[in-house]
C-alpha cells in the first residue's frame, strides 16, 4: 500500500512538473511575442518593461533576446536598451555573435549594413555609431575580421559596410584600428578585396587612416594601390541602382577599359547578393545598354541567378516595385508597355523561351512573374507564346512556396486583380477551350478568380464562337441528343444529360457508361459552363430548324404559285 502511495505521489509530482514546464513555455512564447512586437512598433517603453520583468529567469530571457537581438539592431533600438539586452545575454564566444536568423551574417555585419543604409531590410531605422562600438568592444578583432558564411560569400565587415555605401569616417577608422592590416588583406570567396566594394570617398578615408600609421612598405603599397583605381564593381552596381544610365553607357563604350574589367563589373554580386544585370532588368533599363552588356559578357549572363535564385526574366517582370507596392496598371502609359516588351523580347530571343521556366530558390518559375506583371500586355504574351509554341501552352508548374502546382499559363494570368479579357481570349484560342477545364493541384480551374461578369463574357464570346466545331462533342452519349442540364462525373470528366445519367445510375449501376469507372451519386455535379454552351447550341440548332421549316414552307408556296400561274396561262391560250 505504501509503495502504491509513493508511485501515486511521484505520478502527481510528474504531472505537476509537466504543467509547470508547459506554463513556463507559454509564458516565454508570450514574452517573445511581446518583445518582437515592441521592436517592430519601436515601442521602447515595452522593451524596458521586458528587461524589468522578474517573472522570467535570466536563462529564459537569454533565449528570447537571442532570437530578437537581430531585430533590435534592424529596428534601431537605442543604445541604453541595446546595452540592457546584451548585458542580459552575456555572450560567451564570438560564435554567438553570428546570427542564424540571417543565415550567416554576424551581428556586427548586420549593424554595419543597417548603419550604412537605414532603409536596409526594414523601414527607415537609423542606427547609432555607439551600437557598433558596443558590439566591437565585446567581440574585438576576432569579430571584426570574422567573415560571413558561404551564402554571403565569406565577406568581411569592411566589405559589408563599404558595399552598402557607408562613409562614416569614425566607423571605417574603428574597423581598421581593431581589424588591422589583416582586415585589408582579406578577400571574399570570389577573390574580391575591399577595393572592389569601395567608392572614391571611402577610399580617401582609408588612405587618410593609413597615412597616420608607420610608413612601412606594406602600408605604402596599400596607399599606392588605392590612389589609382578605376571604376570598381560596386560603383558600377550603384550606377544601376540609381538608374545613372548615362554613366553606364559611357563606361561600357570606353575603349580604355578592358573587357575583363567590364565583365568583372557585370558579374559582380553585391553585398545583398544581387547581380547588376538582374537589377538593370528590374529597372527596365534602355535596350541599347542591355544589348551591350550581353555582347560583352556573352549569353551566359542571361542564365546567371542572384542570391534568391532569380534570373533576368524574374527581375524584368517583377510585379513588385521597390516601395513594395504592386504596380497599378492604370498608372502605366504606352511607353512603359513598349519599353518592357522590347526588353522581354530581347531576353527571350537571346536566352531562349525556356528562361520562362527556370525557377528560383522558392521553385517559382519566371513564367509566374511574366504572366502576373501588369507591364506584360497582350503583345508581350503573344511573342512569348509564339516563341515557346505548343510546349509552353501545355506547361504545368510544380508545387512551390505555399502555392500548389499544376498551373497553366491561364491560371497564372488569372491571378491578376483585373485580368485582361483579350489576353484570356487569345490564350483560349491558341490552347483550345479545354484549357478552361484544366484543374491545378488544388482542383481549381483558371476561372476560379474571375468575376462573374468576366466568366459569362468568356463563356459567351469564346465558346459560342466555336459552336460548329464543338457541337458533336456536346452530344449526350446516352440519348445522342444535344446535352441538356449538363452534369459531369468528376472522377472521369464524362458529361451527360442529368436525366440520362440519373436513369443509368438507377438501372445499370454505378459505373460510367463510357469508361466503366465506378462513381457515387455525389460525384455527379452540374457543369454550368458547358450547360450554357449546350443551351446556346440547342438554340442555334432550333433556329436553324425553324429557318429550314420556313424555307420549306416558302418553297411550297412558290411551287403552288408557279402551278397556279402555269394553269392561268394555259387557260388563256385555250381561250385564244
Amino acid at each position: 500500500m505504501k509503495s502504491f502511495q509513493s508511485c501515486s505521489m511521484r505520478d502527481h509530482d510528474d504531472e505537476q512538473g509537466i504543467e509547470e514546464i508547459q506554463a513556463s513555455t507559454i509564458a516565454r512564447k508570450n514574452q517573445e511575442k511581446f518583445l518582437h512586437e515592441a521592436l517592430i512598433d519601436k515601442n521602447w517603453n515595452h522593451v524596458e518593461q521586458f528587461l524589468a520583468d522578474e517573472t522570467l529567469s535570466k536563462a529564459e530571457k537569454k533565449v528570447i533576446i537571442g532570437k530578437e537581438i537581430c531585430s533590435a539592431i534592424l529596428y534601431g533600438l537605442p543604445l541604453h536598451l541595446m546595452k540592457g539586452l546584451i548585458e542580459t545575454i552575456t555572450f560567451e564566444s564570438v560564435d554567438e555573435l553570428v546570427h542564424a536568423e540571417l543565415a550567416g551574417y554576424t551581428l556586427l555585419q548586420v549593424a554595419l549594413m543597417k548603419s550604412a543604409d537605414p532603409r536596409w531590410f526594414t523601414s527607415y531605422s537609423p542606427l547609432s555609431f555607439e551600437v557598433i562600438e558596443l558590439l566591437i568592444s565585446i567581440g574585438g578583432k576576432d569579430l571584426v575580421n570574422l567573415p560571413a558564411t558561404d551564402k554571403h560569400r565569406n565577406r568581411t565587415s569592411l566589405h559589408m559596410y563599404l558595399g552598402m555605401g557607408g562613409y562614416c569616417s569614425k566607423t571605417i577608422n574603428l574597423l581598421l584600428k581593431v581589424g588591422g592590416l589583416d582586415l585589408l588583406d582579406m578577400k571574399d570567396i570570389e577573390g574580391h578585396s575591399f577595393v572592389e566594394f569601395s567608392n572614391k570617398m571611402q577610399r580617401k578615408i582609408i588612405i587618410d587612416h593609413l597615412g597616420k600609421l608607420d610608413p612601412s612598405p606594406r602600408v605604402q603599397n596599400y596607399i599606392e594601390s588605392l590612389t589609382n583605381v578605376g571604376v570598381t564593381p560596386q560603383e558600377f552596381f550603384n550606377w544601376i541602382r540609381r538608374s545613372h544610365f548615362g554613366n553606364i553607357r559611357k563606361y561600357l563604350h570606353d575603349i580604355k577599359e578592358s573587357r575583363e574589367a567590364k565583365i568583372k563589373c557585370i558579374t559582380f554580386f553585391s553585398v545583398e547578393n544581387a547581380l547588376p544585370f538582374q537589377l538593370f532588368c528590374k529597372r527596365h533599363g534602355p535596350i541599347d545598354i542591355a544589348e551591350k552588356i550581353v555582347d560583352i559578357a556573352g549569353d551566359g549572363i542571361l542564365r546567371l541567378k542572384d542570391g534568391e535564385g532569380n534570373n533576368c526574366l524574374h527581375c524584368a517582370c517583377d510585379p513588385i516595385q521597390e516601395s513594395g507596392e504592386l504596380i497599378d496598371v492604370n498608372e502605366l502609359d504606352e511607353a512603359d508597355f513598349k519599353e518592357h516588351r522590347i526588353l522581354v523580347e530581347f531576353l527571350l530571343t537571346r536566352g531562349g523561351w525556356k528562361l520562362l521556366l527556370e525557377t528560383n530558390n522558392e521553385k517559382q518559375p519566371a513564367l509566374h512573374n511574366f504572366m502576373w506583371c501588369n507591364r506584360t500586355n497582350l503583345e508581350c504574351i503573344k511573342f512569348a507564346v509564339e516563341t515557346g509554341g505548343e510546349e509552353l501552352l501545355q506547361y504545368r508548374d510544380d508545387d512551390y512556396e505555399e502555392r500548389s502546382g499544376g498551373n497553366t499559363l491561364l491560371h497564372y494570368f488569372s491571378y491578376r486583380d483585373d485580368p485582361d479579357r483579350e489576353v484570356i481570349l487569345y490564350l483560349v484560342s491558341k490552347a483550345g477551350p479545354e484549357i478552361l477545364e484544366i484543374e491545378n493541384n488544388d482542383e481549381s480551374t483558371p476561372d476560379f478568380l474571375w468575376s462573374k461578369e468576366l466568366r459569362e463574357y468568356i463563356t459567351t464570346k469564346v465558346l459560342t464562337g466555336n459552336l460548329p466545331a464543338l457541337s458533336d462533342d456536346l452530344q449526350c452519349p446516352i440519348c445522342f441528343d444535344t446535352l441538356f442540364d449538363v452534369h459531369i462525373i468528376s472522377k472521369c470528366c464524362h458529361r451527360f444529360c442529368k436525366r440520362c445519367i440519373t436513369q443509368s445510375y438507377e438501372k445499370r449501376g454505378n459505373s460510367c457508361p463510357i469508361c466503366r469507372i465506378e462513381f457515387s451519386i455525389g460525384d455527379v455535379k452540374k457543369d454550368p459552363l458547358l450547360g450554357k454552351l449546350a443551351i446556346a447550341i440547342k438554340e442555334e440548332h432550333d433556329a436553324k430548324e425553324m429557318l429550314q421549316a420556313q424555307l420549306s414552307d416558302s418553297k411550297k408556296e412558290i411551287d403552288l404559285l408557279k402551278d397556279q400561274l402555269q394553269n392561268a396561262l394555259k387557260r388563256k391560250q385555250d381561250e385564244l
